[in-house]
Parts: structure tokens; C-alpha cells; sequence
């Protein structure tokens, strides 16, 4: 397959996969709510689905790379979530919807970290951008998240879990749509042998889980409880969707553009720059600033997560051997989820406490982030951004 076919049709299949995840985080609380569940019953059913995903991922990572079979396990874990999805909708009560929807995150959770690791590895083997090739998804959530907006104006909050299976059912077209799977060199600053324990008793890749998690996690009182504090200062609901998709469309530029600075800054350097932005947006957020002030700060959602997530990619390519980058990605996916379940359940108390200054304890962890971050470049044992050239 040529580079430029390969490029169109990982794209594509980007464009795709999480138009159900655009559904699903703003909108099956609606629905949760709709079919009668309390606000606790509600907060048990989505931090199960976020815990299942915790322990999930990085087993099925290692699968994957234990027995090479990367996209049989992208396309069999989709079309089984879509089952479970498509089970939910013939649900009702607290613990059914519990179990299945369980289920359901259990079997989609490794779908997006292995279809991530698919497209570095790919990219770097065709000589592509990442970057360019990831904007899509984050295009794809945000399709979905305005299309479900659009349609539930006019179809009751009943049909969420409809428009959710619709959804799933074309990430399930993208996952048997994915071209051919690729492998890269082996070369690696990090021994052949080690499996996903031994991986995390490298410290200097345990210290990049930290860090990047950290810098992740520092984003839960924005999606928890941004919206909640625009319309407190008066923002009108229109304006509130617009900063969100200020916020998306900063991500995707910075995916379609930063493949050269990558190269010439390194990964490291992106890193850091991106935690550091990150904690400068908290800071100022924690001001509670005007609508046009607002809006200023999401453009650096290219910073806290654009930046931090491609420095990401790149760090496993550059520093994990091929046979064990599955591995890697879900040891991260893993540990992220971990940590932005236990931020989003501080965020909690501390908006209710703080308000708008909960973002100044989001600032210390990013700052906290950028510290491992420097640790991090001085234990490296190799320079990754000669990898990343």
C-alpha cells in the first residue's frame, strides 16, 4: 500500500471511531437520567465504566503484543462493544444498565489505545505524520458531539442510547476498514525481553507514565465542571458549546502543524511545553475571566492536551521496542484512567469548596508534572528526539 493511500484510509477510519465517544460523554447522563436513576446511581455507572477500562486495557495490550494480533483485537473488541451497546438499549433498572454498561466499556476500553499504537507504528513505517492522521478523531468527537446535540434538540433524551449504537456501529466499519498492519524497527534503547512488569521497573519509563498522567489528569475540573462554571458567570449555552469547540478545533491544528516543530524542538522539549501551558490555562482560568478571556484560554487545550498527547505517541515509538509498544500504550491508557478517575472524583469537592480556584490545585499538579518532566529528560537514556527526526 502506497504512503498516500495509507494516510487516506487511516484517516478515514480515524474519522469514524469515535463518533461514539463524541456521543457518549456528554449525553448518557441524559439518558441515565431519563431512564430514571438518581445522580449517585448515575456517578456509580460512569466511574464503573471508567475503573473496568483501568484494568482492561493494559491486559489486552500485552495480548497483543504476545501473540501479534493487534488488529484481529481492534476489530473483535469493536464489534463485541457494539452488541453490548446494542443490548442497552433494551435496558432498564440500576443493575442491569450497570452490568451491561460495564460490558460495554469493558469491550470497547482497548479499541482507541491499539488503534493508536497501530497509527504510530504506521505513520513512522509509511513516513507520515501522526499528527496529521490523529486530527481526525478529534474531529470525529466533535462530530459526534454536535450531531448528537443537533438530533436531541428534536428526539427526546430516550433516543442518546440509539444514536449511541448508530455511532458504535460505524466505528465498527472503521476498526474492519483499517489497512494493513505494519511493524517497525526493533532498535530500542530498552531490553528486548521485558513484558509489562519489567517495562514499568525502567524508571525512567515509570516516570514517564507519571508525568504523563499527571499532566492528563490536570484537566478534570474543566471537563467536569467548566460548563457548570461558564453558566454561573452568565455565559449563554451557545457560547459554552462554542468554547468547547474552540478548545477541539486548537487540538486539531496543533495535530495538523506540529510535525515539524516536533522534529526541531524534540519530544521532551514538547512535552514540557505542553504541561507548562497547561498550568498557565489553570492559572488563569481560576480568575474566572470574561467570555473573550475564555475563550483565549481554550486555544491552549493545543498545549495541555494536543501537545502533551502527540509527545506522548512519540516518546512510546522512540523509546519501546516494537513488540512491546501495545504493551506501552496500555500500561499509559491505563494509568491516565486511574489517574483522571481519582482527579475527577477530588474535582468534586473541591469546585464546591473553591469554585473557579479548584483550577489553582489542577495548576500545582501541572506544575508537579512539569518537575518529572525534567527529571525525566536528565534519565532518559537516550535522546528520543533523535528518534523522532
Amino acid at each position: 500500500m502506497t504512503p498516500s493511500a495509507f494516510h487516506f484510509r487511516l484517516s478515514f477510519c480515524y474519522a469514524l471511531m469515535l463518533l461514539g465517544t463524541g456521543v457518549q460523554m456528554p449525553f448518557l447522563p441524559l439518558w441515565l437520567s431519563a431512564k430514571g436513576l438518581s445522580l449517585g446511581a448515575i456517578g456509580i455507572i460512569l466511574a464503573a465504566m471508567t475503573a473496568v477500562r483501568i484494568v482492561v486495557v493494559p491486559v489486552v495490550a500485552r495480548l497483543a503484543d504476545a501473540r501479534g494480533n493487534r488488529l484481529s483485537l481492534i476489530r473483535f473488541s469493536a464489534a463485541a462493544a457494539l452488541l453490548a451497546y446494542g443490548a442497552l438499549t433494551l435496558t432498564s433498572g440500576f443493575w442491569p444498565i450497570l452490568a451491561v454498561a460495564v460490558v460495554a466499556s469493558l469491550l470497547f476500553g482497548p479499541v482507541f489505545p491499539l488503534a493508536e499504537s497501530f497509527a504510530v507504528d504506521g505513520a513512522a513505517a509509511h513516513g507520515l505524520d501522526y499528527g496529521r492522521i490523529r486530527l481526525w478523531a478529534s474531529l470525529s468527537f466533535l462530530a459526534g458531539n454536535l450531531g448528537a446535540g443537533a438530533l436531541l434538540t428534536v428526539l427526546p433524551a430516550e433516543a442518546t442510547v440509539y444514536l449511541l449504537a448508530a455511532a458504535q456501529g460505524l466505528a465498527v466499519l472503521a476498526a474492519w476498514l483499517l489497512p494493513g498492519d505494519v511493524t517497525g524497527p526493533r532498535a530500542s534503547p530498552m531490553p528486548t525481553q521485558s513484558g509489562g512488569p519489567t517495562l514499568l521497573g525502567h524508571g525512567f519509563f515509570a516516570l514517564f507514565v507519571a508525568t504523563v498522567a499527571l499532566a492528563q489528569s490536570s484537566h478534570a475540573v474543566l471537563y467536569s465542571f467548566a460548563s457548570v462554571q461558564w453558566q454561573a458567570q452568565g455565559f449563554s449555552r451557545l457560547a459554552v458549546g462554542g468554547l468547547w469547540a474552540v478548545g477541539v478545533l486548537a487540538e486539531v491544528t496543533l495535530f495538523a502543524v506540529a510535525g515539524r516543530a516536533l522534529v526541531r524542538v524534540g519530544i521532551l522539549r514538547m512535552l514540557m511545553i505542553g504541561i507548562a501551558g497547561g498550568a498557565l490555562r489553570w492559572l488563569a482560568l481560576a480568575a474566572a475571566p470574561a467570555l473573550v478571556v475564555a475563550t483565549g484560554l481554550q486555544l491552549l487545550h493545543a498545549a495541555s492536551f494536543a501537545t502533551v498527547h502527540l509527545a506522548t505517541m512519540h516518546y512510546i515509538r522512540a523509546m519501546v521496542p516494537q513488540h512491546l509498544r501495545n504493551t506501552a500504550q496500555g500500561l499509559y491508557s491505563g494509568a491516565m484512567g486511574a489517574a483522571m478517575a481519582l482527579m475527577t472524583w477530588a474535582a468534586g469537592p473541591l469546585y464546591a469548596g473553591l469554585g473557579p480556584h479548584a483550577y489553582l490545585v489542577m495548576a500545582g499538579v501541572s506544575l508537579v508534572a512539569l518537575g518529572l518532566a525534567l527529571r525525566l529528560a536528565r534519565l532518559s537514556p537516550t535522546e528520543p528526539e533523535a528518534a523522532a527526526a
